[in-house]
């Protein structure tokens, strides 16, 4: 059985996420509720530990990972910011990558497979080695999942290189990077549509080692990746969930604009990056 420490948790839309992953995952899931709220109850669903100050239950969420006592972070009512400053404290020595990026998994009916996307939630403009960074954990992922041998695109807005367009030149630069990996196929400058669709493919007659079958999306900038994430969530009928990578766990990020089934997959997401099946 894993267990999920949820930091914040007393907000009523955390608690009915707990009700219903118990029953989705057939209570093969503990939790345990951390907050400064004096009107919650443990109950069959979770524990419920009360702290004075959201400083004290910030370190007691932590160390809960941190002694192995937890598996999974999940953020209930605090802010992001909140909960990576203290996750990040040298301390705790839960860093496990230079840099830490957001990386969802998509279900769109529209695909016949999941992918996943990054980074569309943490860094804002990353550098070349930062991309690399980036691609780097969502490798990892990829690999933890399930994909042995993700092919990874690195998108732009075309194909072709075009050295006027940064997102062109980072990709093409980070594309020769990778180009002797083993565990992974890296390639850019590509397209939205070619990365992912076989019928845009053979329309344009375009040739390449990602070909509308890509595994993994990389986005040049969290702009893009804002745009592309929440267009997928409206207009794709799709079901995506969010984590941040990069820690020796995961942490689920929920919002509450956030759709049930969006909140359950999330967690889904991070149960299968720690090798449960569910």
């Amino acid at each position: 059985m894993q267990t999920v420490a949820v930091a914040g948790g007393s907000r009523e839309e955390i608690l009915e996420l707990v009700r219903l992953s118990r029953k989705e995952f057939n209570n093969e899931v503990k939790f345990i509720i951390f907050d400064t709220e004096d009107n919650i109850d443990s109950e069959e669903s979770w524990e419920y530990r009360q702290f004075d100050s959201e400083k004290e239950m910030m370190e007691e969420t932590v160390k809960s990972v941190v002694s192995k006592e937890a598996d999974i972070l999940l953020k209930g009512g605090i802010k992001t910011h909140t909960l990576l400053k203290e996750v990040l404290k040298k301390e705790y020595n839960l860093k496990a990558q230079d840099l830490l990026s957001h990386v969802a998994l998509v279900n769109s009916p529209a695909l016949d497979r999941q992918i996943l996307l990054t980074d569309a939630g943490m860094n804002i403009a990353p550098s070349e080695d930062q991309l690399v960074s980036i691609i780097e954990n969502v490798k990892q992922v990829g690999h933890s999942i399930g994909l042995n041998k993700p092919k990874i695109a690195l998108l732009s807005s075309a194909e072709n290189f075009n050295p006027k367009m940064p997102s062109s030149v980072t990709a093409k630069n980070v594309t020769e990077r990778f180009s002797e990996a083993t565990d992974a196929i890296v390639y850019g400058p590509l397209s939205l549509d070619l990365a992912l669709s076989k019928e845009a493919v053979k329309n344009k007659r375009f040739k390449g080692p990602i070909a509308g079958d890509a595994d993994i999306l990389v986005v040049p900038n969290i702009d893009v990746g804002n745009v592309l994430y929440k267009s997928i969530l409206l207009f794709g009928e799709a079901t995506i969930g969010g984590t941040i990578v990069g820690t020796k766990v995961p942490i689920v990020l929920t919002s509450r604009s956030d759709k049930v089934r969006s909140k359950l997959y999330a967690l889904k997401f991070a149960l299968m990056q720690i090798g449960q099946t569910i």
